[in-house]
Parts: C-alpha cells; sequence; structure tokens
C-alpha cells in the first residue's frame, strides 16, 4: 500500500471502511492480472509521478519543521509574560537606583562621620553629577533637546494599532478539505487507476503544501506582532522612568552650581542637600516602579538580609540579632531583589580561659 498523507487522505480510508470495503486475501498461488502488465512507457510515467510525490514529501516534512519551530518561538515569547516581562524591562533602571540610592546614604553617613571641607565636598558634587550622566549613558538613554530615547528608539513614537493575521475562511477550509479526497487504495484495479491515484496523491500533497504554507505566514505575522507588541510595551514600561531620571538630573544640576557666596561651609550644606534629594527622589521613583522598602525584624532572616560578618557575643540573648545595618531591603512583587546588608550577633559559649585570654 502506498503511505497515506494527510488527515483528509486517512479520512477517505476511514470512509471505505465503513462502507464495507475490505482487503481480500490472495490465494498461495499468485496469479497474474493482465490489467497490471504495463509498458515501459507507461512505468515511466509512474516512476515519475513517484518521484514527484516522494519530492512532495520531503517539501512537506521542511515546512512541518519550520511551523514547530515558529511555534516554539511564540511558546517562548509568551513565556516571557508569565515570567514577568515588567521586571524584565525595568530591572536595569531599578538595579541601577538601587545602587545609587545606597551609595547616596553612604555618603551621608560618611560625611557625619568623617570631616568634610569646602573644597572636597565641591569635588564630591562634581562627581555625583559625573556618575549620574554615567549611570544614564550605562542604562542606554540619551537625549536630545527635550527628545528622550532609549538604546536609540524614541521615546515619544506613537503606537500603532494592531491588525491580527487573517484567519482561513470556512469555505476555504471546506473546500481544502473535499478537495484531497482520494479513492481507497485497495479500489485500484489497472494501471489507469494507480496513475489516477497517484495524480490525486501529488494534488493532495500541494494542496497540503498550500494549506501549511499559508499557516505559515501567519504565524510569521504573529511574530512580527508579538515582536512589535513587545517594544512597544517596553517603551510604555521605561518612559515614565526615564522621564523622572532626567527630572532628577536636571534638578540636582541646577542646585550644583550656587550663585553668590562660596564662603563657608556652602558646598558642605549643598553637597548633604542634594544627596538627600537624590536619596528621597529615588525613594519615590522605584516606589512608582513598583519596588517596595521592606520594614524588617532586627533577627536575621537569610530571605532578605545579606551578611557581611559576625560579631561574637556572649549574651546568647543577642543571638542572630542584627548588629549593623548598611543597606535596605527591597521587594518587587513580593519576592526579594535586593537584600539588607548587615552585621550579625552570634553567640558563643567561652569558657572562662577564653574569655581572660580575649
Amino acid at each position: 500500500m502506498l503511505p497515506d498523507i494527510d488527515n483528509n487522505i486517512d479520512k477517505s480510508t476511514a470512509t471505505c471502511i465503513e462502507k464495507g470495503e475490505s482487503f481480500t486475501q490472495e490465494s498461495n498461488t499468485p496469479t497474474t492480472d493482465q490489467s497490471f502488465m504495463i509498458s515501459e512507457a507507461e512505468w515511466t510515467a509512474i516512476k515519475t509521478l513517484l518521484d514527484k510525490r516522494y519530492t512532495e514529501i520531503s517539501t512537506l516534512l521542511r515546512y512541518n519543521k519550520t511551523k514547530d519551530e515558529s511555534i516554539q518561538r511564540l511558546s517562548a515569547d509568551l513565556q516571557k509574560y508569565r515570567d514577568g516581562f515588567a521586571f524584565s524591562a525595568l530591572k536595569p533602571f531599578i538595579n541601577t537606583l538601587i545602587a545609587l540610592r545606597e551609595d547616596c546614604r553612604k555618603s551621608i553617613r560618611d560625611s557625619k562621620q568623617f570631616a568634610l571641607d569646602n573644597e572636597k565636598a565641591k569635588k564630591y558634587l562634581e562627581y555625583l553629577i559625573s556618575d549620574f550622566e554615567e549611570m544614564l549613558a550605562n542604562i542606554g538613554l540619551e537625549r536630545n533637546k527635550n527628545l528622550i530615547s532609549i538604546n536609540g528608539k524614541p521615546l515619544s513614537e506613537i503606537i500603532q494599532p494592531k491588525i491580527l493575521p487573517a484567519e482561513l475562511s470556512t469555505e476555504e477550509q471546506n473546500e481544502a478539505e473535499s478537495s484531497q479526497t482520494l479513492k481507497c487504495v485497495w479500489q485500484i484495479k489497472n494501471v489507469s487507476d494507480l496513475i489516477e491515484y497517484l495524480n490525486k496523491s501529488e494534488a493532495a500533497i500541494r494542496l497540503a503544501l498550500q494549506d501549511r504554507a499559508v499557516a505559515d505566514k501567519t504565524i510569521q505575522e504573529y511574530i512580527a506582532l508579538s515582536a512589535r507588541t513587545d517594544a512597544e510595551h517596553y517603551i510604555v514600561l521605561v518612559a515614565p522612568i526615564s522621564r523622572q531620571l532626567y527630572t532628577l538630573y536636571d534638578n540636582i544640576s541646577a542646585k550644583s552650581q550656587p550663585t553668590g557666596d562660596h564662603s563657608g561651609d556652602t558646598f558642605i550644606e549643598l553637597y548633604n542637600a542634594v544627596l538627600e534629594e537624590v536619596v528621597s527622589r529615588v525613594e519615590v521613583i522605584l516606589s512608582d516602579a513598583e519596588v517596595r522598602i521592606e520594614t524588617l525584624d532586627n533577627i536575621f532572616d537569610t530571605q532578605k538580609h545579606k551578611l557581611l560578618k559576625t560579631i561574637p557575643t556572649s549574651d546568647e540573648k543577642l543571638d542572630r540579632v542584627i548588629a549593623n545595618t548598611y543597606t535596605d531591603c527591597y521587594t518587587y512583587d513580593g519576592k526579594v531583589i535586593y537584600q539588607s546588608k548587615v552585621d550579625v550577633y552570634k553567640f558563643q559559649n567561652l569558657t572562662q580561659g577564653e574569655q581572660d585570654h580575649g
């Protein structure tokens, strides 16, 4: 029996079986069927049809492989949204802002702990502005006059309405199914029937290829639509936070250029004021991006704290209690994205001799 080609061809076979047609068992002694005595010319015609048929089958398999790869790609695109597309888009901004906020908090602590003169404060202000500009560049942000772009793509581009790929009409589907109806293989009684069967098989394969070509085209259109949606969704997510960053940059740049008398502690006060503003404004920007700064207990939590060092203590009540806190803990959608860096007390039951030695 020749191999079936498509689901519709299988339906034809099933139809023949339902009608009561079945194979007949041949006798043990083979008989010569004169209707299948073929000439060399007829054999050449059959061979040509067979060659064409299997060429079409090979092409059909290649189409199926391409279609499967396209479907896998669409599935991967869908998985991005399940895994948190929004956070993936905002992650570079969030990580950079957290680092900026924590650096400024450390600078505030240092300025209170160590003596800071006016010249150092002025230099640190210049460093702060320079670091902010470098931060914007590392994220991929650029500004030309009032036009902000990220990775070369303007944030103000108009989002076009989506047009979904066209679906195959019901009439076209019915026509495709009816055109692939074939004679049952065991109904072939002579060479003419065989050639007719092969011709129809070839036509069925070609139609199947056409159907798959249309399906592949539709899938490719959906892939393009998905990519375009991703790009526009990304712009919608990053545009507000980008504008907030440039607003903050403009504010601190303007404040870093004091006018009038620069004597006394002018730059020291200005430096601390700018640091405080950065910490405060970044907290607001992070909050708008759905990042939360957690209020933690005073007991070490492996999920929310990052241990920097342990401090030995003979007081058992202080075991696992936070000794020093250096950074905050940040979460997004309930998940920790940045642990609080801490020192922790660790109880040690020292002997009297070890205590005396210490």
